[in-house]
């Protein structure tokens, strides 16, 4: 992407091409001699003035509205950055009067502008960065800092600004300050100077991680660190201001540290999955992965000018916020297993990580503007693994040491475990039959809790199951209690009679206060609704006293045997808790919470054979609403619905439990009532009728007046002589009810 400009964005044409020897005399100079420039900056924080669009040109190229003497257009604001009233627009003109002063070689440094700016000065363009077209719009052309050479007599004259972005900033951003040139660039070399010693040190690691990844077994360990060197180095030089002193292209500065920046959690992702295996680590495969193709798409996408750079800032910004839990909360739960490395690094990339955050919250002005030191969390990280390496090698060097004097004793051990090693391959058969033999166990366990139709059918089956997969280590099995919010017993082994567990406990800490030796296992079930939800606790009391299982299969391989199962008893419970939902839903009405025409089809079948067998009567209530359609034409449909739900909860409080409320289709509803005759089954529709009518029914605070209902009643074998018949029987005795003048009580005969 070109950009042109009057000068260099700093203002000396031939900067860039300075030799790099030339470049370390004028650092190593303005390091040791701070005060060799002494003149003092100016910060410009006040008396800027706006204006939204662009300015009209004149004949001979002047913009207009650095020419009229009429500052009523202009209006004040604190910083020459996102004026209010924006609404869309992608010009603006900022204008400030310099101060009064002596300077020698004075120039205005601006740390950066979104996105492409002009500078003008008694009508004429001093400045010039990114390219303008005739519409005054122009592409990305990076974000550097700028030094704007100004004219010694410039003092007191008013200079405006030009600036076009289609990003969600648009202005000047940083700081602004008036100074003297070599008081400027030492400042930016003094500033660099870490920010560089940090990258070149980081880049040699990320070479060297990269030949031990070629070298060594551990390879994506060391990839993962090479990877996290890499991104560490493209950060700190390519956000270093001092990288325009070596290269001046912005744009290629830029594309170097957004792919520095979109590799970190890349790197932080592949480095935590070597330590998490499992679900965890699965997860972190599938975020380094998500991150891998959002790098090369954005970059890719960038390259062919579909999208602009500047453009993939905000949404990685946004992914890598919302991602960060899944990043750092297995990380803070895994560092207490972790040891004093892991640790180490963990710490280095929790201290990258926010102070990525503070930049983020700069960039997007959650924060004020400060200089953000991203590259001391990128050193840190850097140091961490250098420090690393180094005991690493002290402990290469003594393990040497220790090894040439033990390689004798070894020989002679050597025999001695010749002689034991048909016992050890006894031990370890033993140890393949008893894991074999758990297996086992929890096949028939996980297999009969999937032939369960409910949760609650498999509670029962928890408690033996769970003893026989434990023992011989003694233990207990508490259910959780809704009513309480806590556990109680259900099942224990192995404890003498005066030793029994609690019967009741409030948590698992509980039981480790108590005792420190439990083994707690939780177990719960994914919820389709309401998320996980606990089940019950598995606790194994582990003494030091207790005996081993056998010389090859100790107490830490039943742990993770046990862990396991209970992931798979968990997976099985929850896909009976899915089974269980999916059931309730297919006989489930939505609106109303009451049971489907479904269940009605299948309860009724039923309830005829039941009533059949054991010669009791069977009655059916068929209601509709009245002038429902009118009253949906009049009220609207949300006002229908809230008309079905209050004649549904009139029925869920005048029915006996044994009774069943059905929503049959649209407004009609029907009730199955076994063992009860034609008049309890009128009376209880009457009943119904009259509580309808008298409910107040208000919507959206306004009174819609009574809803009432009209009702047919059939019973056999009082009224109907085939019980498959008793719908027929009440839906001629409601059609009835209606030609008499509805809100009334008909019976089938």
């Amino acid at each position: 992407m070109a950009q042109s400009a009057v000068r260099s964005p700093f203002g000396l044409r031939n900067l860039a091409s300075l030799p790099a020897v030339l470049a370390v005399a004028v650092l190593l100079l303005l390091l040791l001699l701070p005060g060799l420039v002494q003149a003092a900056s100016v910060d410009l924080k006040q008396g800027w003035e706006y204006r939204w669009g662009d300015s009209p040109f004149g004949a001979d190229g002047v913009p207009l509205w650095t020419l009229e003497s009429d500052s009523r257009a202009w209006k004040a604001i604190d910083f020459p950055s996102n004026p209010p009233d924006r609404e869309g627009r992608e010009n603006v003109w900022y204008r400030v009067t310099l101060p009064a002063g002596e300077w020698r070689d004075p120039v205005l440094y601006i740390y950066s502008v979104d996105l492409i700016v002009e500078v003008y000065l008694d009508g004429r363009r001093i400045y010039r960065f990114g390219r303008f077209d005739a519409q005054g719009r122009g592409q990305f052309a990076g974000w550097p800092w700028h030094m704007i050479t100004l004219p010694a007599e410039s003092a007191g004259k008013t200079l405006y600004f030009r600036i076009y972005s289609n990003y969600y900033d648009i202005g000047l951003w940083g700081e602004i300050r008036l100074m003297e040139r070599m008081e400027l660039i030492g400042d930016i070399l003094q500033r660099s100077a870490s920010e560089l010693a940090a990258g070149s040190f980081s880049l040699c690691l990320a070479l060297l991680s990269l030949l031990f990844a070629l070298l060594q077994a551990q390879r994506r360990l060391f990839l993962a660190i090479a990877l996290h060197a890499l991104a560490s180095a493209g950060m700190a030089i390519g956000n270093s201001q001092a990288r325009l002193l070596l290269l001046n292209q912005p744009l290629l500065w830029e594309y170097l540290a957004a792919g520095s920046y979109f590799l970190v959690p890349v790197a932080m992702a592949m480095l935590l999955e070597q330590w998490l295996s499992g679900a965890l680590g699965r997860l972190f495969r599938a975020v380094w992965r998500f991150y891998l193709l959002y790098l090369v798409g954005a970059l890719v996408l960038s390259l062919t000018g579909l999208v602009a750079l500047s453009d993939t800032y905000p949404v990685f910004d946004l992914l890598f916020v919302v991602s960060l839990p899944l990043l750092l909360v297995p990380a803070w739960r895994y560092r207490k297993r972790a040891n004093t490395e892991q640790r180490a690094i963990l710490a280095a990339n929790a201290l990258l990580t926010l102070l990525l955050l503070i930049s983020m919250a700069v960039a997007h002005g959650v924060l004020p503007w400060s200089r953000v030191p991203v590259s001391w969390g990128a050193f840190a990280f850097t140091l961490a693994i250098v420090a690393i390496s180094l005991r690493h090698y002290i402990r290469t060097q003594r393990a040497l040491q220790t090894l040439n004097a033990s390689l004798e004793a070894k020989v002679r051990a050597r025999t001695a475990e010749l002689e034991t090693l048909a016992s050890r391959e006894s031990g370890r058969a033993r140890a393949l039959e008893f894991c074999s033999r758990k297996n086992g166990i929890l096949e028939e366990l996980v297999t009969a809790l999937q032939g369960c139709r409910r949760l609650q059918d498999a509670h029962r089956l928890l408690g033996a199951g769970l003893a026989d997969l434990c023992r011989p280590i003694r233990g207990c099995f508490y259910l959780c209690d809704d009513a309480s919010a806590g556990y109680r017993l259900t099942d224990c082994w192995g404890y003498p009679d005066a030793e029994r567990p609690a019967a009741r406990i409030a948590s698992e800490r509980e039981l480790h206060e108590a005792d420190r030796r439990y083994w707690c296992f939780p177990l719960a079930f994914e919820h389709p609704r309401l998320g996980r939800r606990p089940l019950g606790l598995l606790a194994l009391q582990v003494g030091d006293a207790e005996p081993a299982i056998d010389a090859e299969f100790s107490h830490g391989t039943l742990h993770s045997l046990l862990e396991r199962g209970v992931d798979r008893i968990n997976l099985a419970l929850s896909m009976l808790s899915l089974q269980e939902e999916l059931e309730r839903f297919s006989y489930e009405d939505a609106l109303t919470g009451l049971k489907n025409r479904r269940f009605l089809d299948e309860l009724l079948t039923r309830e005829i054979m039941i009533a059949q067998r054991q010669q009791t009567p069977l009655s059916v209530i068929l209601c509709d609403i009245d002038h429902f359609k009118r009253f949906n034409d009049t009220h609207g449909h949300a006002a229908g619905d809230e008309a079905l739900r209050v004649v549904a909860r009139q029925l869920g409080g005048l029915f006996r439990q044994t009774d069943i409320a059905c929503r049959y289709g649209g407004e009609e509803f029907v009730i199955v009532m076994p063992a009860a005759g034609l008049e309890a089954c009128r009376q209880r529709a009457e009943a119904l009728r009259r509580a309808v009518a008298a409910a107040p029914f208000h919507f959206e605070r306004r009174a819609l007046g009574p809803i009432t209902l009209s009702a047919g009643v059939a019973c056999w074998p009082d009224s109907v002589g085939d019980p498959h018949q008793l719908l027929v029987s009440a839906d001629k005795a409601l059609y009835l009810a209606k030609q008499r003048g509805r809100d009334r009580v008909e019976c089938g005969a």
